[in-house]
């Protein structure tokens, strides 16, 4: 029978430990991702592991529980760090949308240490107003701001009509459009620059350049 757990939930803490050690003497930097998202972001970050061949091992993916909020997630990180300092890096991966963003991008910047006696700190992955627009970059440009999570989920079911949080193939279903959406946020930020915006904005491209240089020969 095919286990339909996630990866990322599959291993006991001890377990996940010892791959991570194992991987860490490999050469790969072990990776600490906090998701706001339950399933969508988990999921998807599972996929775009696998896609880019990045040892399971070295990644482990905290999926969204009661806390939602970017500075929670912040805490939430930095707390899951100071238990287990064997992370070289740190993620969170929130919606951008929050007003309490800029607090948690501060409370992110300041230095944790790990075991081996580096620093490093949180590094946020928001997207704005939320994953779906990211997603949405996999099907098509866009630079209009949403004025919330639901509108960018009714961009995204134009493209994807079964779209669904809990959908386990979000990355397969979303992957023929993967390079395409990467090669957008360039386009996007370019175009938020010159005209002085802020929004919609997606810092995915941050956390898919990290898998790459974690990617399997």
């Amino acid at each position: 029978m095919r286990d339909n757990q996630p990866k990322h939930r599959q291993m006991h803490k001890e377990q996940r430990r010892l791959a991570r050690q194992k991987a860490s003497r490999g050469g790969l930097p072990s990776v600490l991702i906090v998701c706001e998202g339950r399933e969508t972001e988990p999921n998807y970050i599972d996929g775009l592991r696998d896609h880019l061949r990045v040892n399971a091992a070295a990644v482990h993916i905290e999926g969204g529980d009661s806390v939602t909020d970017p500075v929670g997630l912040v805490r939430k990180a930095q707390k899951l760090y100071k238990s287990d300092r064997d992370y070289d890096l740190v993620y969170v991966v929130c919606d951008g949308d929050s007003i309490h963003l800029a607090d948690a991008r501060v409370l992110a910047a300041r230095p944790l240490r790990n075991a081996a006696g580096d620093t490093t700190q949180v590094q946020m992955i928001a997207s704005c107003p939320s994953i779906e627009f990211w997603l949405l970059l996999h099907f098509e440009y866009s630079a209009r701001p949403f004025q919330n999570s639901a509108e960018a989920q009714r961009a995204l079911r134009a493209h994807l009509p079964d779209y669904r949080k809990n959908d386990r193939d979000i990355f397969r279903k979303t992957v023929t459009g993967f390079d395409l959406a990467c090669q957008r946020v360039q386009q996007l930020k370019e175009e938020l620059r010159a005209n002085g915006g802020t929004a919609p904005d997606t810092d995915m491209p941050l956390l898919v350049h990290q898998f790459r240089r974690m990617q399997r020969p």
